[in-house]
């Protein structure tokens, strides 16, 4: 503790004035008392009055105003006695009296000096035992704020250890605590649900009972070395659940060491990682099938017959597989140029433009172009170009190249064996219409014998005209213009006999159907006529032209008219009827349809009726119908049959209008 004093301030003046006061008016209050009663009192009792005074000051005011209060009583009994007017000398008593007086007043202010002293020491004494007191008081309710903060802060370490093992038991992990030598001592409330193993069921062993048996000596192993070093470790290990089945987990051991750095605990913390390692496992085996997946597909690549190239997005070759390495004879994967390096040069300008094109459409297409081999030989190949997109970007292009040399010439071989076949059918379909021509040599002389006759008949009667005197020219002149006219008509006979009969080229030309019909059965009359068949025509009005060639359709038609005839022949009684009709088909074509009244097809044979060579004639060759039908599909139609009711047959002929068969023959 720290004593301080300070100068006497005014209050505390005042006490000590007062107490000097004191002494003065006593030892005055003295004097008056002493001359007012001496001459009655006498010496002794003045002098008992004054001591009593002084012991009154000295009990009221202490020895300062004792001492003070005896000086002036003494010189105030001393002035009596030394006054000239005192009746009294001083005699020796007096001495004696004023010596026992001072004696006695200074006995006085020395006992009261000494019970100042006593009281000042009594006062310091309690003021220090008041303080220590204080003091007491201090340390005591320092002492109880320490002990409340104290046990405050015993209840929070309480709570909060409280706190950190349900921490411990609620986080989603197993936690345990190991002792120095790494045998197990605690487990989390995770752990124990985990496992199914109480708090006090440690087995004797370091890792608990839990620990898969494949997994202990590599688990004893690391604990071993890791207990001598005193390092954090990490190991991979299966523990049992509670219900018996193991899954892998992830556990990370720590040291905890005291302050001389001795390890005195290891905690461990493990994560459940078995749905990782499934799918670490399935992972792997995946990319070992993906990279076993690759290097077949790359095998793939490099065996299957077709030149594989890969092109970047502008175009340029960055890859050709192995059968393009060999073909080529180039040992690089790496052509430079957008077209490849064995292009013929004849094909790169129109290979060229379609890489223009697909590059700004970024659709697929196909090029036919000549590839040079490592013999310098050039052969066809056909390649097909798909872009790879991301994000809708064409990235790269993938092509396939055919060789279609072989292909090539099969085509050139079979074009020509198609020009061929049409050349032998063209002189097949000739030599029809020879043959049919011959059926009709008495028709054709009829028809050609009508106009020649009317032109002889109009000619001598325009000679007999001109034979009058005068000769009548305004009746010769119409006898002569009708011999014209029969002339062009037997002309015109003429003209289409032998356009029917020679061998000329396909001309293919806007038709009438209904025309080139009546043409025919100009041709047919005869034969009608001496078999006894009465023919019907139905020609539909305002028909759709159609593209094709005249000739060709006319024999069509007659030969299905012949047929017909020769069918009916066959019926021994009965008409003998010949329908032929026109339409306009639904399919925006003009169908033709022939009917007769003969025996009818027979139903075994219906499906082959159109078969080269297959007839039910026995003079036939049976190529009529083949030939028919050829002819029709030619003009992108269809000639069909059907049975007709009561009985017969009915020949259809379905040919499209201009602009489709058009599209027909075009495609």
């Amino acid at each position: 503790m720290i004593m301080t004093t300070s100068a006497p301030s005014r209050s505390s003046k005042w006490p000590i004035i007062l107490n000097y006061a004191i002494a003065v008016v006593s030892a005055a209050t003295c004097v008056v008392l002493t001359f007012a009663v001496y001459p009655s009192w006498g010496a002794d009792p003045a002098i008992l009055l004054f001591l009593c005074a002084v012991m009154f000051v000295a009990l009221a005011a202490g020895p300062g105003p004792a001492a003070l209060a005896s000086v002036l009583t003494l010189l105030s009994l001393q002035y009596p006695l030394l006054s000239p007017d005192y009746p009294f000398a001083l005699q020796s008593s007096d001495i004696l009296r004023l010596g026992l007086f001072i004696v006695a007043s200074v006995f006085v202010v020395l006992l009261s000096a000494a019970r100042k002293r006593t009281s000042a020491s009594l006062q310091l004494l309690l003021n220090a035992q008041q303080m220590m007191l204080r003091e007491l008081q201090a340390q005591n309710d320092k002492l109880r704020v320490e002990n409340a903060e104290r046990i405050e802060t015993a209840t929070r370490a309480q709570g909060a250890e409280q706190e950190i093992r349900q921490t411990v038991d609620t986080v989603p992990a197993l936690i345990a605590r190991y002792r120095a030598d790494g045998f197990m001592d605690f487990r989390n409330k995770n752990w124990r649900e985990y496992t199914g193993l109480s708090q006090d069921n440690f087995g004797g062993r370091r890792w608990g009972s839990a620990l898969h048996p494949d997994d202990e000596e590599m688990v004893e192993h690391e604990w071993r070395e890791h207990i001598a070093t005193g390092e954090p470790f990490e190991l991979e290990q299966r523990l049992r659940k509670a219900d018996g089945e193991y899954r892998w987990h992830r556990i990370r051991r720590v040291p905890l060491r005291d302050q001389t750095g001795e390890v005195i605990k290891w905690y461990a913390i493990a994560f459940d990682i078995d749905d990782r390692k499934r799918t670490e496992d399935a992972l792997r085996q995946s990319e070992a099938e993906l990279a076993k997946a690759r290097h077949e597909l790359q095998l793939i690549i490099d065996t299957v017959p077709v030149l594989v190239l890969r092109h970047r997005a502008d175009g340029i070759i960055d890859y050709v597989n192995e059968v393009g390495r060999t073909y080529s004879g180039l040992t690089t994967t790496k052509w430079t140029t957008r077209t490849s390096i064995i292009t013929h040069p004849d094909d790169i300008p129109r290979l060229e433009a379609a890489w223009d094109d697909a590059l700004v459409t970024g659709e697929p297409f196909e090029s036919e172009v000549r590839l040079r081999r490592a013999d310098g030989e050039y052969r066809w190949f056909v390649t097909r170009r798909v872009p790879l997109r991301r994000n809708g970007e064409v990235i790269a292009w993938y092509a396939a190249t055919y060789d279609i040399e072989d292909r090539k010439r099969a085509e050139s071989e079979l074009i020509e064996s198609e020009r061929r076949f049409r050349d032998a059918q063209m002189e097949l379909a000739h030599a029809s219409r020879v043959v049919t021509m011959g059926q009709f040599t008495a028709s054709i002389a009829h028809e050609v014998n009508q106009p020649l006759a009317a032109l002889l008949t109009n000619a001598e009667t325009a000679l007999r005209w001109l034979a009058h005197q005068p000769p009548n020219l305004e009746k010769t002149k119409p006898a002569i213009e009708r011999v014209i006219d029969d002339g062009k008509r037997a002309a015109d006979i003429l003209s289409r006999i032998r356009d029917f009969s020679k061998k000329a080229p396909v001309r293919m030309e806007s038709l009438e159907v209904n025309e080139a019909i009546l043409d025919v059965m100009g041709l047919t009359r005869a034969a009608m006529s001496d078999n006894g068949v009465l023919a019907k025509m139905q020609l539909a009005k305002e028909l759709p032209h159609i593209l094709g060639d005249k000739v060709q359709l006319q024999q069509v038609v007659l030969n299905l008219i012949m047929n017909a005839i020769e069918a009916m022949t066959e019926v021994g009684a009965g008409s003998r009827e010949l329908s032929i009709s026109t339409s306009k088909a639904e399919s925006d074509g003009v169908l033709v349809a022939v009917r007769d009244s003969g025996p009818g097809l027979p139903s075994a044979g219906l499906a082959r009726i159109f078969e080269a060579f297959y007839t039910t004639k026995s003079s036939g060759l049976g190529m009529g119908l083949s030939i028919c039908r050829s002819i029709v599909e030619a003009h992108g139609g269809r000639l069909w049959a059907t049975p007709n009711e009561p009985h017969g047959a009915v020949f259809c002929m379905m040919l499209p209008i201009g602009e489709q068969s058009l599209e027909k023959l075009g495609g």
